[in-house]
Formats: C-alpha cells, sequence, structure tokens
C-alpha cells in the first residue's frame, strides 16, 4: 500500500487512535475549536467588540472564514465520499468525509486572525495558530470522523485560501470585499458542479456579506459595548431562527428547499442577516445614548466597545 493509499485508509486512523489512546478525551474536546458555530460566534464577536479602527481586518477574517465554509461544503457535496467505518467513531455522524470542514475552517479563521493581529511577536501568533490548527486537525482523525488524508487536504486549502485573500487585497490590505467576492464565486461554482451542501447559507451569505461591507464600511460605528450588544443579540437571534427554519424544511420538504425558488429564498434570508451582522456597530448608533444602555455601559467590562482587562480582575470586583 502506498503513501496516498495510506492516507485514505482506515487502518491509519486505528494506529493513531492507539498510539494516542490516552488523549483520546483530550481530542474529543479539542476538536470543537473547529466547529463552524464557534468560529462564526468568535469571527463575529470580535468584529463587533473590536477597535473601530481594526473592522476590516476582522471582517475580513469572518469573509476567510465564510470562503473555506463554502469550499470545504461544496467540495463535499461534489465528492460525496462516506466517512471511516471504524468503531470508535461516533454513531450516525452525518455528512461526507472529504475535505474536512474542521481542518479547513481552523487553518483559515486562525491563520487568518494570526495574519491579521498586531497583538505580540509574529511568530509567536503563527505558533500558537499552528498548535491549535494541528490539535484540530489531528483530533479528527483520533475521533474516527476523517481519514488523514482528509484533514491535509482541509489544512492546505484552508492556509491557501488565506494567501488568496491576503493576494486578493493588494490593493487595499485585507479587504474583505474581495474575500467575500472570492466566497460568492466559490458557491457560484460548486452549486454549479452539482452540490447542495449549504449552498444557500454560503451563497448568500457571501452576497450578504460583499454587500453590507460595501454599504456600511464607511459610516460612523458606536463605541458603546452595550448597544453593539443590544442590536446584536437580535441579530444573532434571527440567525438562529434562520438556521432552525432551513434545517426543518430540509427534513420536512427537501425537493422545494433544493429547487432553484427554495435556494433563492432562503440565499436571500441568510444575505439580509449577513449584512445585518456588519451593520450591527453602524446600528447601534441609534441607540447609544438611551440612559438604560448607558448604565448598563457602566457596568460591563469594556473601554468603549473594547473588552478592558483591569476590570477583570479580582480587586475590582
Amino acid at each position: 500500500m502506498d503513501l496516498i493509499d495510506r492516507l485514505w485508509d482506515e487502518s491509519t486512523n486505528e494506529t493513531v487512535r492507539q498510539t494516542l489512546e490516552p488523549t483520546v478525551p483530550f481530542f474529543e474536546i479539542v476538536t470543537h475549536l473547529g466547529d463552524g458555530a464557534l468560529l462564526v460566534v468568535l469571527g463575529v464577536l470580535l468584529y463587533w467588540f473590536g477597535a473601530r479602527d481594526r473592522r476590516r481586518d476582522r471582517l475580513f477574517v469572518i469573509a476567510i472564514g465564510l470562503s473555506a465554509l463554502a469550499l470545504s461544503a461544496g467540495l463535499k457535496g461534489i465528492f460525496e465520499l462516506p466517512r471511516p467505518d471504524v468503531a470508535f467513531a461516533p454513531a450516525g455522524y452525518p455528512g461526507y468525509t472529504f475535505p474536512s470542514a474542521h481542518a479547513m475552517g481552523a487553518a483559515a479563521v486562525y491563520g487568518a486572525l494570526a495574519a491579521t493581529m498586531d497583538l505580540g511577536r509574529a511568530r509567536t501568533r503563527y505558533a500558537i495558530a499552528g498548535v491549535l490548527i494541528g490539535l484540530v486537525a489531528l483530533s479528527r482523525v483520533v475521533i474516527g470522523v476523517h481519514f488523514a488524508g482528509d484533514v491535509i487536504v482541509g489544512l492546505v486549502l484552508g492556509l491557501g485560501l488565506v494567501a488568496a485573500g491576503q493576494w486578493l487585497s493588494s490593493t487595499e490590505r485585507f479587504d474583505p470585499g474581495a474575500t467575500f467576492a472570492l466566497a460568492a464565486v466559490i458557491a457560484v461554482s460548486a452549486f454549479a458542479l452539482g452540490s447542495r451542501v449549504f449552498v444557500s447559507l454560503t451563497l448568500g451569505a457571501s452576497l450578504g456579506g460583499l454587500a453590507g461591507w460595501y454599504l456600511f464600511k464607511d459610516r460612523t460605528t458606536s463605541n458603546s459595548a452595550a448597544a453593539v450588544l443590544a442590536i446584536g443579540v437580535f441579530a444573532l437571534i434571527a440567525l438562529g431562527l434562520l438556521r432552525a427554519v432551513s434545517l426543518s424544511l430540509g427534513v420536512t420538504i427537501p425537493d422545494l428547499l433544493f429547487s432553484g425558488a427554495g435556494v433563492a429564498i432562503e440565499a436571500a434570508g441568510y444575505a439580509l442577516l449577513t449584512a445585518f451582522l456588519i451593520a450591527v456597530p453602524v446600528l447601534a448608533v441609534a441607540v447609544e445614548d438611551d440612559p438604560r444602555l448607558r448604565q448598563l455601559q457602566r457596568r460591563l467590562p469594556f473601554e468603549g466597545r473594547q473588552l478592558n482587562p483591569d476590570d477583570l480582575s479580582p480587586e475590582n470586583d
């Protein structure tokens, strides 16, 4: 058996599992660092509560993450390869195996964060990102939901998206508009090639992100964490409801959901919600002078819109 065959052979999963047996509970936890929902929430919170002069960088991270979702979902829907058949894999684990969305998402998001952040030295940021990405990728093999080849391809493609996003941003540093456009192109291409995995979400969110960025990028944003939180809660609730409805429709009337009209309607919903998520710091300006929000702002451990670590210290309790 040659090396390529071993990368997509269950015996490799079994060997890795046996070698790392004492650390399996650790990997069962660390794998969630690549969950799509966690990466989305992380990206959105950093965008909402980051420095106002860095929102371009933070939105670039979200656009890279969305590109990774579009690419991983598109490839899964095109190849439709089954997951490893190993005894220790979680029963009934859904979806297809190639490529690993967790590995690709972790590589894209944590890699983009390392590239855009100014905190500490660049080599330290990249080292931390590399450790997180490596642990997530290895965890997928250890718990038996992906072949080794799936995670390697996911890592290469995720890091490649970060590089592609930076290349597309050659005229403007970390241009989220160009990266949202890349995500839209990937989603449309995947749909044209027959993929129906998350196509409404990725196409709608990428188009909504593109429109939202150009509509709101020059607008004044609020410096009140309380105001951003008040508006943002509604956005997150709406996103959760839309996802729940989409999943429900996918089970009850899948033919409608995957028809042209169904894809268009669902994509429009995700487009509007993504634009809303981008607009939250702008919309917060309208409510930041509300007395109740001013009082809440004084109670929150924030200096303006940014977390103030000093307010979290025990002596300030």
